[in-house]
């Protein structure tokens, strides 16, 4: 082969590898390198000064599972800078496609918070169906490095203590995107559980609130007992900085805050208020439910536990006699914890309508309590200024909450 022709076919050799190298994929820093997982964010703080904390999952070369949970925290002007800053200061980008929880601080504005969740939606950072939870006595960022001090996979517990309600609890819970429907609808305002940590040893005050006006002192509803169990595997010792291990659990969801009307900050809702608000909620239907101090057939039982196993709520709105009425129908299916309850012989004789009739009185005392106290506040946080608009345009034009006429028909099956 002459010399040229060797010299051509090392140009060509070249060139071929060149373009070989050229299509190849760019393969660069890993990207467990250079990103991290989102969990849960919080946001404190209101425009030009906003402070944002995630509870993070880093992935890193360990057996196991391979990540490790951090919380990072960023300020800004503005959310989308604050973002930007926690970034920066990680030399890592976040990944908000596990976002399941966005926490609230407390003091928020109802301003802001629409402002921040629109971003978060919009810029595709949090799905429509990521809750949204308030801290009532803390800084969302507090309450977020508490949380994650809770356990070893610490990364989730918050977020699967949300979820959980969800499913299986029957408490208040809000998504995202329901949040802001609820308060661009004609009632505007709209709700979100409360939650907060506490040490185990620490006394609830919450127990003043068993006014609920029932023969018998009934209280139905009570979602502390699922709350509890769900978060007490999740209150694992965390320690704090002087070396002392302070155990703590989540308490939750058995207030809510409402926001919307002239009132620009978040109002804490009681208890019984509470129930009230989850016994007309159609998407809250499991959950334990419990009557206290039941007088039975002349015999005082201190406390009857039953599974909700399904609930159905309609409303229907329309004008009787010049004034608006307002018309709930809530159809109730329990199971007994207890099964040697429906063993005694007295039990489909006397027993069964008097619970039946008891757990009824006590739905009716919540949801009734709840209209009461929208009312007071001029905040309709149930919706009844909605349900007009959508069942009775006449008297959504001539809508006054405070003489809103509200009638209940509750039917509670017990099951055996």
């Amino acid at each position: 082969m002459k010399r040229s022709h060797k010299i051509m076919l090392y140009k060509l050799s070249c060139l071929l590898f060149a373009l070989v190298l050229m299509f190849l994929p760019h393969r660069g820093q890993p990207y467990s390198d250079i990103r991290v997982l989102a969990t849960v964010l919080g946001v404190d703080g209101g425009e030009g000064n906003v402070s944002v904390s995630a509870q993070l999952a880093v992935p890193v070369a360990q057996n196991g599972d391979g990540k490790a949970s951090t919380v990072a925290r960023a300020t800004g002007g503005s959310l989308p800078e604050a973002l930007e800053n926690l970034e920066i200061g990680l030399g890592r980008r976040i990944d908000y496609g596990h976002l399941s929880t966005v926490a609230i601080g407390e003091g928020a504005l109802i301003d802001d918070i629409y402002n921040y969740m629109s971003y978060l939606l919009s810029s595709g950072k949090m799905g429509p169906g990521a809750f949204l939870v308030y801290c009532s006595k803390s800084q969302a960022g507090d309450f977020i490095e508490e949380a994650q001090q809770m356990g070893e996979s610490s990364d989730a517990e918050l977020a699967n203590f949300i979820s959980y309600s969800k499913r299986a609890n029957h408490v208040a819970t809000t998504t995202a995107l329901k949040f802001l429907q609820t308060l661009n609808s004609s009632s505007h305002a709209a709700t979100m559980p409360c939650v907060q940590l506490e040490d185990e040893d620490e006394k609830s005050n919450s127990g003043s609130g068993e006014q609920s006006g029932q023969s018998g002192g009934g209280q139905g509803g009570s979602q502390q007992q699922d709350e509890q169990s769900s978060s007490g595997s999740s209150g694992q010792s965390g320690q704090s900085g002087g070396g002392e291990n302070k155990k703590k659990k989540l308490v939750a969801v058995d207030a809510v805050a409402a926001f919307g009307g002239d009132i620009k900050a978040a109002t804490i809702l009681d208890e019984l208020t509470t129930r009230g608000v989850v016994w007309q909620d159609p998407n809250s239907d499991f959950g334990l439910v419990e009557l206290r101090d039941v007088l039975i057939d002349g015999e005082e039982v201190p406390s009857v536990s039953a599974r909700l196993t399904g609930k159905k709520v309609s409303r229907s709105a329309k004008i009787e006699n010049g004034e608006n009425v307002l018309s709930y129908k809530i159809k109730i299916k329990l199971r007994l914890d207890d099964s040697r309850i429906c063993g005694n012989p007295l039990f489909y004789d006397k027993w069964k309508n008097a619970l039946e009739e008891e757990f009824g009185s006590v739905v009716q005392s919540n949801l009734m309590r709840s209209v009461e106290v929208s009312k007071e506040m001029n905040l309709d946080f149930l919706g009844i200024r909605e349900s007009f608009r959508k069942y009775c345009r006449k008297g959504y034009d001539n809508f006054e909450l405070s003489s809103v006429v509200v009638n209940t028909d509750i039917s509670v099956t017990i099951q055996t």
